[in-house]
């Protein structure tokens, strides 16, 4: 007879499962914590080559000549330049290494020449000098710092090794000066990282160095060559930004970006503006007749963006058209062509400054009517392209042929020269605060505008000037807009003798009412 055994049984399937998962997830800890202290031992190996790899670098600097301390692309003038990087591969893995070399001005023997005291405190070491030390260091190139990085494939960095390296000699007055370059955004904002370089080619030696912007959006070139010519040129770029280059004076007319002359124990600066450009994609041309309809194939005159003087009469801009080439671009079969590549500063302007240059079909020359934006606050001309941060794009944006651009204008054109021009309009909206506008004076400027009647209509009303006056260049009337009514579009009509210039309440043609 078989006894029944008590207290001995199986696991249940229940039970096993959760035995199976538990243990599953010791194993899986488990392996995390192993790959994590391999990963770990696999970096502090790295690390220690790097190291090795930038105090070698470091060891094989201090023992060259102090005057051989300069690289490739920095901002030290020497006969020759040591390579910037260097890269490696040891034990299967690639190590670059990247070596900087700059001048330094310390306080201890004085200050070198700087635009004002808050630049002067910002890159004069050891600020404020100590007592007894000379008013101005005639040579402020005082000594050198050096830098070096390495890094990985993957850009990690590994190693960072810095050290200052003085010459053996007394220091004694030099005869070059220092040359300051400030880089800031449209708004004034430093911008940090941007890659400037100088170049002159008519001193000796000859003149090409780099360097890159610090923080507060500067880079310093000491030790350089005197010029009275005013032939130094400077180049801010940076990637997603636009670029700009100094240029030289044009008879009378005075550079907004200047080249630069260098004068012996002086420093000479400048300061350039570039603007986010998130994207190449920055206008569409939309050109029509006067009454809307497409107009194909037209080569569009156009120029804007940085201005080349500081004359403000003076129109001449770094992108034109048609100076020093001919690159007009032609509009399609639909009347629409995109642009690229146009800086977001200041505006552009099109067929010339009276809208009667150049803008053609064929043979046959086409007057700018009207240029009217699409997007933006500011009716007619001249048309501003947005800044364009991939972090915060601009609003709207227009589509052609698949792509998005900043900006779109339609162009208004006619083949006759006596047709009403205009360019812009003031006010571009009307504020209906404090009980309406009763007696609110407008004003247009354009071409062909003498003896012009200039009308608004919203909706079936039609507000008809007064005591206009002006020019055939300039138009003034008085206007009662008590009834305006808030957000829908207001429409304006220019005639004389020649038409009617009807301009559309969209995109931006008409003025906006404003609570």
């Amino acid at each position: 007879m078989k006894r029944k055994r008590v207290g001995q049984s199986g696991f249940t399937l229940v039970e096993l499962s959760v035995s199976l998962f538990v243990m599953s997830l010791v194993i899986v800890a488990f392996f995390g914590l192993f790959i994590s202290l391999v990963r770990s031992t696999i970096i502090a190996k790295r690390r220690a080559v790097a190291i090795t790899l930038a105090t070698n670098q470091m060891e094989y600097l201090k023992s060259l000549p102090y005057d051989s301390l300069a690289v490739v692309g920095g901002s030290i003038l020497a006969p020759t330049l040591l390579p910037a990087t260097k890269t490696e591969t040891l034990n299967g893995v690639r190590y670059t290494t990247t070596t900087g070399i700059n001048y330094a001005d310390d306080a201890y023997d004085g200050c070198g020449s700087y635009p004002n005291i808050a630049t002067k405190q910002k890159y004069c070491r050891n600020y404020p000098p100590p007592s007894g030390a000379p008013a101005l260091d005639t040579n402020p190139a005082d000594y050198k710092t050096v830098n070096v990085v390495v890094v990985d494939r993957t850009g990690t960095r590994l190693a960072v090794v810095d050290t200052q390296i003085s010459a053996r000699v007394a220091e004694t007055a030099s005869n070059t000066g220092a040359i300051f370059v400030t880089v800031t955004d449209p708004s004034g904002t430093p911008v940090s990282g941007a890659t400037v370089t100088l170049t002159n080619s008519t001193t000796s030696p000859i003149v090409n160095l780099g360097d890159t912007t610090d923080a507060g959006g500067t880079s310093i070139f000491y030790g350089m060559p005197p010029d009275s010519a005013a032939d130094y040129v400077v180049t801010a770029t940076k990637s997603g930004y636009s670029s700009i280059t100094t240029i030289g004076s044009s008879g009378s007319l005075q550079p907004v970006y200047p080249k630069l002359s260098v004068i012996a124990q002086q420093s000479s600066y400048v300061t350039l503006a570039i603007a986010k450009m998130g994207t190449s994609n920055s206008l569409i041309l939309e050109t029509t007749d006067t009454s809307g309809a497409a107009l194909p194939n037209v080569r569009v005159y156009m120029k804007g963006g940085y201005k080349k003087y500081t004359l403000v009469t003076d129109t001449a801009y770094y992108y034109d058209s048609l100076t020093p080439a001919d690159t007009r671009p032609l509009t399609g079969a639909d009347g629409m062509v995109g642009v690229q590549n146009l800086v977001p500063i200041n505006g552009y302007t099109f067929c010339g400054d009276a809208g009667a240059t150049s803008c053609v079909v064929g043979s046959t020359t086409y007057y700018l009517a009207a240029a009217v934006p699409y997007g933006g606050e500011n009716p007619l001309r001249p048309i501003t392209i947005p800044q364009y941060d991939v972090t915060n794009p601009p609003s709207p944006m227009f589509d052609y042929g698949g792509v998005s651009y900043t900006q779109k204008v339609r162009l208004m054109l006619t083949t006759n020269s006596a047709f009403p021009r205009v360019s812009s309009v003031e006010p571009g909206s009307i504020s209906m605060s404090g009980g309406g506008q009763a007696n609110l004076t407008v004003t247009i400027k354009g071409v062909n505008l003498t003896g012009a009647s200039i009308t608004f209509t919203q909706g079936s009303t039609t507000y008809s000037g007064s005591a206009c006056s002006g020019s055939s260049t300039q138009r003034s009337c008085e206007y009662d807009f008590s009834s305006l009514a808030v957000g829908a579009p207001v429409q304006m009509t220019v005639t004389n003798a020649a038409g009617s210039l009807l301009l559309p309440t969209t995109p931006l043609g008409g003025l906006s009412v404003t609570p």
